[in-house]
């Protein structure tokens, strides 16, 4: 992927989430699974102490952004702008707000958001990535 559509991507990811935070808020409890709430915690409610929590999440940020730089392989880049454009855009809720605007309730699972949505899907996206190109370089290897 090109460093500008790398660059559009991870804007236009953020953007879509910021905007249906604030659409959430129009219509919390107006639809079944719209239910907007504050989480000041990390995934799933997890509480986490903000000295804790800021370091390793700049840390995991530093890394993943210079794994990002060196990566060969689009498909990890592609994993990669998801995971980065999901915390980047909870670390705005979290900056702006003082918590992070969850608003989507399956009523079975803890309320989440599309940036949560963006970091799984980048998580299995970089996953696949990996064992796809581990096996490549078993079967070149043999």
């Amino acid at each position: 992927m090109r460093p500008k559509l790398s660059w559009v991507f991870f804007s236009l990811l953020i953007f879509a989430d910021q905007i249906s935070k604030i659409a959430s808020d129009s219509f919390s409890g107006d639809f079944y699974f719209i239910n907007r709430a504050c989480n000041k915690n990390i995934a799933w409610g997890l509480p986490v102490s903000p000295a804790f929590f800021y370091p390793l999440w700049f840390a995991i940020i530093f890394f993943l952004t210079k794994y990002f730089l060196q990566a060969k392989n689009e498909l990890q880049k592609l994993g990669l702008i998801f995971i980065l454009s999901g915390a980047a855009s909870n670390m705005i809720d979290r900056t702006v707000q003082g918590c992070v605007i969850d608003f989507i309730d399956l009523k079975f699972w803890p309320v989440f958001n599309l940036a949560d949505t963006y970091i799984t899907i980048g998580i299995v996206i970089f996953l696949i990535s990996k064992i796809l190109s581990t096996k490549h370089e078993i079967r070149n290897n043999t």
